[in-house]
């Protein structure tokens, strides 16, 4: 799942859940993209001249990141639990998680 449509997902909800009365805590969106964690949390100082096309959506999740509205959590490739929704997985790997969840 792109981090765009996780964190259109997201914010939905916790506006949702907000407007119901609820207290959220800060929402954690698992990725198997390092780089991608490591801008969001140390900004685009700590990015090379590969990442100038960002713009609104970068200071968008990095707003919500410093809010503590959000955060992002590495999770092995192997172990996203999106991919066995959305992917076709074969032989021990469905195994596996299907066991798993």
């Amino acid at each position: 799942m792109a981090v765009d449509d996780a964190m259109s997902q997201v914010l939905w909800t916790r506006h949702f859940l907000s407007a119901q009365g609820m207290a959220i805590p800060t929402t954690t969106i698992h990725q198997d993209n390092k780089s991608m964690i490591l801008l969001a949390k140390n900004g685009s100082t700590s990015s090379g001249k590969h990442t100038k096309h960002l713009d609104v959506h970068y200071y968008f999740v990095t707003d919500k990141i410093k809010k503590g509205e959000v955060k992002g959590e590495y999770c092995s490739t192997r172990e996203m639990i999106m991919d066995f929704i959305t992917k076709p997985l074969q032989g021990s790997t469905f195994t596996k998680m299907c066991e798993k969840y």
